[in-house]
């Protein structure tokens, strides 16, 4: 994927963190306005990227693609957490229960681009060190909350995890960075599927800011409450390209569910990393 395909970077009026962002993209990489208007704002363009404000919170997002003619989509948002710990992450959409409390459709899964999302990544690890951001954490994020049900390959890119972060005019520069350098050049990597380990997830992080492998979906060890094995399978399937290889917490799956993950995997031909 390139800058010769369309890419929506899209950012709810409504979130600060959102607004933050925006405002960096467009004063950093000089976006011009267009005489296209969405939310009562102009949308903005840069080459093959569109930029535009969205009415609605971006987890309710899911008729977006059919507004906008693109090939992918990167939210632009803020993340929170009761912790309000710094960080800055980027994950796919998805339902993986029965629940669908924030927007989506239970047990439905968004299109992960694992190379784009480690491009983004490798772009916050990046930003962090060269702009001084020693308090923020950057890592991948389980998949959660909704869009489901977009036809494209999206994924956010977020500032967490409270307003004092979501106004930081540094980290909106971080995220700005990381938007635009997986829009105009994803990175390379085997395609993954994570599983284990908690919300943010270490291993799955550790593995795609190395050369090897990129990450899309992870299932945490939570999902494994109440293991679906069609969930495991969607995941592969709701995937960018052939993905056949699952990077598996070892230590972060209880071991009678690693052990039916491990099976059904294996009965599907999919190659299993121990990490």
């Amino acid at each position: 994927m390139s800058l010769l395909m369309t890419i929506l970077i899209a950012a709810c009026k409504d979130d600060p963190a959102a607004a933050n962002i925006a405002s960096k993209l467009i004063e950093k990489y000089s976006f011009y306005e267009t005489e296209e208007t969405l939310a009562g704002r102009p949308v903005y363009r840069k080459n093959e990227l569109r930029l535009a404000y969205l009415e609605v919170d971006d987890v309710f997002a899911d008729n977006l693609d059919q507004r906008f003619q693109a090939d992918a989509i990167i939210f632009a948002s803020r993340h929170r957490s009761e912790s309000g710990e710094p960080t800055l992450t980027t994950h796919v959409s998805g339902n993986l229960t029965s629940e669908a409390r924030f927007g989506g459709r239970p047990k439905r899964l968004a299109v992960a681009h694992p190379h784009m999302m480690k491009a983004a990544l490798l772009g916050l690890k990046s930003a962090q060190e060269r702009l001084g951001l020693d308090q923020y954490a950057v890592s991948l994020e389980a998949t959660h909350h909704g869009p489901t049900e977009l036809r494209v390959p999206s994924m956010f890119v977020e500032i967490g995890s409270s307003e004092e972060q979501w106004s930081d005019t540094a980290a909106a520069e971080a995220v700005a960075d990381a938007i635009y350098t997986c829009a105009s050049k994803p990175a390379q990597g085997e395609l993954c599927v994570g599983f284990g380990g908690g919300h943010y997830s270490t291993k799955h992080t550790e593995a795609s800011l190395g050369d090897e492998f990129a990450v899309g979906h992870i299932l945490p060890k939570y999902f494994f409450d109440c293991f679906d094995p069609s969930m495991v399978l969607l995941a592969f399937e709701r995937t960018v390209g052939h993905c056949a290889t699952a990077i598996v917490d070892w230590k972060g799956i209880r071991g009678p569910e690693r052990g039916k993950l491990v099976e059904l995997l294996k009965s599907r031909n999919v190659n299993v990393i121990r990490m």
